[in-house]
């Protein structure tokens, strides 16, 4: 089958199912075969080659019109579950995100370094600077090294040194694990004599003399830059939404509110109070592979996480509430300015690059982006667990070794940053792990299905839960289970599978007051002692009493 038909005929299964749900309908009443000979499908065809799309623009500033927009509406038309997962629920390999490192755990050393797969800009000649801007209120400057490689520089505030280029730093190295492609971000120290204006492209002396200026002095006389490369860029066509489709882009079949990694993307922000995100913190970039071309989906301009907001730290606020939140705004109206707002009371320590970020008043539910974001409101539990396994799966090591990358003066900015992250990422753990019993890694080894108790596991539950397991066999071409073959209960991680021979088997595990998660194995084989081998093909989970 042609994988961009193929593609469409899944999306069309997964919206007609979601929309039977809605209604009421049982699976079986919406859909016929359930499991496709290829399933799970790990990677997404979403590389055909394409004709370049026009370029679009977005401001640096959220404008009133569109708060508005976004407060009093949804710019996106589609609700119901994620569409563009496979049948475990996984987000495959796409153009959009790539698994990392939860699927396949990275050294702290593979962390540290993130996006970066090339080297620095050149130093060894004068790099020449085609453009100074002002950003978030950081001087910028897009520059050419000698080996005629694109950097963007930025500079931090002279007020608040190491806060933008840290938050960045650590961030993007974040962003990348879970998933994300992100540019290449490198720290560095330069002197004024690195640059060097280039008049062809209107750039004078004293508008490089201006980035220094207005930026933070060390001692030494060096200035400390992040320098940022998207290395394989054919062509930059501009912001994407987190609603809609691309017209133009005819890889571009998932409406963005249904994408689970834009979905889950609000766990990730809100783990990293990257409470500032909006479109023009994302950037569609043409690659060429070969013959083809296709637009990739970058994540960027990082400065503004954590506890900085640019060229400051962030307002206390931030991560609390909307610009315009209106359910607060009447809440101080009816209290006088009383009531709402715990968040007034937050304490963040005076320490260089750390801003405003803490973990005491964190309330993952709670936590808002500055301005609504149509796949954010859209986010369900399986869409959250999805991402909260992610963070969790953090240990501290890692985080330790991505902040550290961040290379902060004070040792105790550090500490509070590597704290803070770690109580917010527990705190996170404890808001969604409890979908549908926090299951997860399911794999059949032998003649055992094996999963992972992922509450039990980051200490959320005791390992003694007893769950009620109920195996049935499965008609995978009515989408129905059948003769139900065993039933137990156990607090084991370990089930042995009925020796029934069928070709589908549904594992239906419930646990007390948290839901179920249903695994379906498929007969792929039979091992050397006659018995049925099976694989995982499908999961399903589902909150429940």
């Amino acid at each position: 089958m042609n994988p961009f038909v193929g593609r469409m005929l899944r999306f069309l299964s997964a919206s007609l199912l979601a929309w039977g749900l809605a209604v009421g309908l049982g699976p079986a009443d919406v859909a016929a075969q359930r499991f496709l000979p290829d399933d799970p499908v790990w990677e997404d065809p979403d590389r055909l080659d394409m004709p370049v799309p026009e370029p679009r623009t977005a401001s640096e500033r959220v404008s009133p019109v569109e708060v508005l927009s976004h407060t009093f509406g949804s710019p996106g038309v589609h609700s119901g579950p994620a569409t563009n997962v496979n049948t475990l629920g996984e987000v495959p390999n796409s153009s959009w995100y790539t698994n990392r490192h939860y699927w396949h755990e990275q050294a702290p050393e593979a962390l540290a370094r993130g996006p970066n797969a090339g080297p620095p800009p050149d130093t060894a000649a004068p790099w020449r600077v085609t453009s100074v801007t002002t950003r978030r209120g950081l001087p910028n400057a897009v520059i050419m090294d000698r080996q005629q490689r694109r950097y963007r520089l930025t500079f931090d505030s002279p007020a608040h040194p190491e806060l933008a280029t840290g938050a960045a730093m650590i961030a993007s190295r974040l962003f990348h694990a879970l998933g994300y492609y992100v540019p290449e971000h490198h720290l560095l120290r330069i002197a004024p004599d690195q640059l060097r204006a280039e008049p062809d492209s209107g750039v004078v002396r004293a508008d490089v003399w201006t980035l220094f200026n207005t930026s933070h002095p060390y001692p030494d006389g060096t200035y400390r830059v992040l320098a940022t490369r998207i290395p394989d860029a054919y062509r930059r066509i501009g912001p994407w939404r987190f609603h809609g489709t691309r017209h133009d882009d005819g890889n571009d079949v998932f409406p963005h509110e249904l994408r689970r990694e834009l979905r889950g993307l609000r766990v990730f922000c809100a783990w990293m109070n990257h409470s500032k995100i909006n479109e023009s913190n994302t950037l569609g970039v043409v690659v060429r592979d070969g013959d083809r071309h296709y637009v990739r989906h970058y994540l960027r301009r990082f400065e503004a996480t954590l506890g900085s907001a640019g060229a400051a730290p962030k307002a206390p606020w931030s991560g609390h509430e909307h610009v315009l939140d209106l359910g607060s705004v009447f809440t101080r109206i009816g209290t006088l300015g009383i009531a709402g707002g715990s968040w007034r009371n937050a304490k963040t320590p005076d320490l260089r690059g750390v801003g405003h970020i803490e973990a005491a008043f964190f309330r993952p539910p709670r936590w808002r982006a500055e301005l609504p974001n149509p796949a954010f409101e859209r986010a369900d539990p399986a869409d959250a667990f999805w991402a909260a396994r992610q963070v969790a799966a953090f240990s501290r090591a890692d985080v330790e070794a991505v902040v550290a990358t961040a290379q902060l003066s004070q040792r105790e900015a550090e500490t509070y940053l590597v704290e803070t992250l770690l109580a917010r990422r527990d705190s996170i753990a404890h808001a969604y792990l409890d979908f549908a019993g926090g299951l997860d890694r399911f794999r059949v080894q032998g003649a055992d299905l094996r999963f992972v108790d992922l509450r039990a596991r980051h200490g959320l539950a005791p390992d003694s839960v007893q769950r009620t397991v109920v195996w049935r066999a499965f008609d995978n071409q009515r989408n129905q289970a059948t003769d139900r073959l065993a039933r137990v209960r156990t607090a084991a991680e370990t089930l042995s599978i009925p020796p029934a021979g069928a070709a589908f088997l549904q594992a239906a595990i419930r646990t007390p007051g948290r839901g179920t998660t249903t695994a379906y194995l498929r007969r792929d084989g039979v091992h050397g002692s006659g018995a049925p081998r099976y694989e995982v093909v499908g999961l399903d989970r589902s909150a429940g009493p």
